[in-house]
């Protein structure tokens, strides 16, 4: 009879390890451990790489006295053969031929329950008492208690300064999900189409500014940028770079016959080429979401910038196209229509999370607020299909000339700073569902729904 145990193992608890040398006493003859998400790495659910896992876990087996195979899976992306996918792996790694007959999963996760037990699999329901391996990795982190917790072989590893420094680093990055990426629940295919849709305006505004060379597009979604770069640019080399794997994925599709193209899975505030080596760093339509997925940080703004400083040769140029708030000052807003209106309240009550937009109530169709909201509100009000995800994004973070501080502060040097109201954008999304009035009810020119900034290492 074989023992099976499946997890990630990033940490061996010490009441985790006690039972393990519990297994001398189980009516088992070999213990088959299966080391899941293999193939991840350096993201919060997955911190450590698989070799090091292996080190802390392989001599707690050890003490159950039991032989021990230990066995590495990837992930897969369809749940419903995970079964089959870590039989089959187990087999084809020890030659071990796991079948209900000659198994015991001892287990406490319940989704790993129910796919084994679906498949005839017998269940031996272990809770182990204390910490999980996520709570011990977390108290790391948060620099609280945890030594006492932990098995002898999880203290050395995460007491060398070095595991301990990038599991810190890791958690700190906010633009990751659990899985190290920008995920969020996001509709990829609507959201990349948006984003597709307005290319040739991109090109319009970019174009004009790349230096060729070592073109990077920082955020590069479907691809469709890149492709267009290196059609414009045939003797660049083009880097993309984005924290989303079905970006990538997409990316890597769309860009197949460039083969100047090369894609990097990475966080945007990082440094993602090596120093000194970029010629042109491209931020489209992605720094409000460094942003708003800072938990509203503009610090984090500008340590992008700042690693981006460093990525760039001398003479080498950072360009920026985003949304762009107003100066400060009071608007009215007067709506067309009642769907106008009830999309409105819903903007007020939702926005960054619950924070919300002020307003005055000026009549059933008026409403007066700072001028930052009220653009919020018009730069997101037609984006139903991904509500949950714009209504807490901060599309212009900075005005015009918080752009230009913060290329100075960064050590750039502002070639151009330019702001405009897409004609597009006025033509079907403003005109006949909104009016912009001053505090004085005096009528306003449509307001800027982009900006674009350049500027140029020294």
């Amino acid at each position: 009879m074989h023992a099976l145990l499946l997890g990630r193992f990033h940490a061996v608890t010490r009441t985790q390890s006690d039972w393990l040398a519990s297994l001398a006493q189980a009516p088992v003859e070999k213990i088959v451990c299966v080391i899941t998400s293999a193939n991840q790495s350096s993201s919060r659910r997955n911190p450590l790489d698989v070799e090091t896992r292996e080190a802390m876990l392989a001599p707690a087996l050890a003490r159950s006295g039991k032989p021990f195979e230990l066995v590495r899976i990837d992930d897969i992306p369809d749940s419903t053969l995970w079964v089959e996918h870590v039989l089959a792996q187990v087999e084809g790694q020890s030659g071990i031929k796991l079948v209900p007959g000659n198994t015991l999963l001892f287990s406490a996760n319940r989704d790993v329950d129910a796919l084994f037990r679906e498949r005839g699999f017998t269940i031996v329901n272990q809770e182990v008492k204390g910490l999980t391996p996520h709570e011990l990795v977390q108290r790391i982190v948060d620099g609280k208690a945890w030594v006492e917790q932990a098995s002898v072989e999880t203290r050395a590893v995460y007491e060398r300064a070095e595991v301990a420094a990038k599991v810190r680093d890791i958690f700190r990055q906010s633009l990751l999900n659990d899985d190290g990426e920008f995920g969020h629940f996001r509709d990829f295919l609507s959201y990349g189409a948006q984003m597709d849709a307005s290319l040739v305006q991109k090109l319009e505004d970019l174009v004009g500014w790349v230096k060729p060379g070592c073109i990077v597009d920082k955020g590069c979604g479907t691809g469709r940028l890149l492709v267009e770069l290196s059609r414009l640019f045939p003797s660049s080399q083009l880097v993309g770079v984005d924290l989303s794997r079905e970006f990538l994925r997409l990316c890597d599709e769309n860009t197949y016959a460039s083969e100047d193209v090369a894609l990097v899975f990475g966080n945007i505030i990082e440094r993602n080429v090596p120093p000194g080596s970029a010629t042109t760093v491209i931020y489209s339509s992605v720094m409000h979401e460094v942003h708003s997925y800072s938990n509203y940080q503009r610090s984090e703004i500008d340590r992008a910038l700042r690693n981006c400083f460093e990525e760039l040769r001398p003479g080498g140029r950072v360009l920026i196209r985003d949304g762009v708030s107003p100066e400060p000052a009071t608007w009215q807003l007067h709506f067309s229509n009642a769907a106008t209106n009830d999309i409105f309240e819903r903007f007020a009550r939702e926005f960054c999370h619950g924070r919300g937009a002020k307003f005055e109530r000026l009549g059933p169709d008026r409403v007066q607020l700072s001028s930052h909201d009220a653009n919020e509100f018009l730069c997101k009000k037609d984006y139903l299909k991904n509500w949950h995800i714009e209504v807490h994004e901060e599309f212009g973070p900075l005005t015009l000339n918080q752009w230009n501080d913060v290329l100075e502060r960064t050590g750039f040097e502002p070639l151009h700073t330019a702001q405009y109201a897409n004609e597009w954008i006025v033509k079907h999304r403003y005109q006949g569902a909104v009016q912009v009035f001053d505090a004085q009810g005096n009528p306003l020119a449509w307001p800027a729904t982009n900006m674009v900034v350049v500027g140029e290492k020294p």
